[in-house]
């Protein structure tokens, strides 16, 4: 308890002579300040300000001041940026010419007997001669052409054929394209299948051909060739196809020609024949 009012005791002693040199120093009743700014902070501490971003577009303008005469120019600073480009120059392409029109034409094949011409006769040269007109992109055209046959030879009727048989007939036909099939090759050549049939003509000589009545000669009962040229009307059908470019077309086609007699039955020729035609 001593060593405690002892302490008290001193402590009060200093806080009177505190206050007395104080009083004393407070003559001119001004207050001291400080000089040095107290940076003060309101963040407590350990806590995490965020961040804020900002985006900023920066022009760079340069202003050019001139005072006399008082004139203020404003230069903007352009950056200029060069690109090459690769251009790639496709050659022009004619547009593809597909012959069509007028046309002439050559053929030449093999002719196979058939019907009442068959048995004494065999298969033969054939050569053809042709004039029509085709659209290049229509269905329908049209077809003229002659045709000229000379058949060979059977070794059981041989002595019933005079030498050089002949048969040439004359046909008019109407031609079916089908020009769906034109780009199964690609664009060129032009691909065509085809089909053609119409009235024929026949003429023949030196031609033994089977009969139905009595006085023939042979299993076949067959009449001997005569050397004077005899003519019938007759049909013909059949078909081809043909690939053709520019002005050309190459064609191979097979076709049936019929006739009758009064004193046979229908007598028919079949020539394959491998031709060309020019637009």
């Amino acid at each position: 308890m001593r060593y405690k009012s002892t302490t008290i005791v001193s402590a009060a002693a200093m806080i009177v002579m505190g206050s007395t040199a104080a009083f004393a120093q407070d003559t001119t009743k001004v207050k001291p300040t400080s000089a040095k700014r107290i940076p003060i902070s309101k963040e407590a501490p350990g806590e995490v300000v965020p961040m804020k971003t900002d985006t900023i577009t920066v022009y760079k303008t340069d202003t050019l001041t001139v005072t006399t005469p008082p004139r203020v120019d404003t230069v903007v600073t352009t950056k200029t940026v060069t690109r090459v480009d690769t251009v790639t120059v496709v050659p022009v392409v004619p547009p593809m010419s597909l012959p069509g029109g007028l046309y002439f034409g050559l053929g030449g094949g093999v002719m196979a007997p058939n019907g009442a011409i068959f048995n004494p006769n065999s298969a033969g040269p054939t050569a053809q001669v042709q004039l029509g007109w085709q659209g290049a992109k229509t269905f329908l055209g049209f077809r003229v052409d002659g045709n000229y046959a000379t058949p060979g030879e059977d070794a059981l009727y041989r002595g019933l054929q005079p030498d050089h048989p002949s048969i040439v007939n004359a046909n008019a036909d109407v031609k079916l394209n089908m020009p769906f099939l034109n780009h199964l090759l690609g664009m060129t050549p032009r691909f065509n299948i085809y089909g053609l049939g119409g009235p024929s003509y026949v003429s023949y000589k030196g031609l033994p051909i089977r009969i139905t009545q009595p006085g023939g000669f042979g299993p076949a009962n067959v009449q001997p060739g005569s050397s004077d040229w005899q003519s019938h009307w007759g049909w013909n059908a059949g078909g081809g196809a043909s690939i053709a470019w520019k002005r050309t077309e190459i064609f191979g086609e097979v076709r049936v020609i019929a006739w009758s007699t009064d004193i046979s039955p229908q007598a028919r020729q079949m020539p394959f024949v491998l031709g060309i035609n020019l637009y």
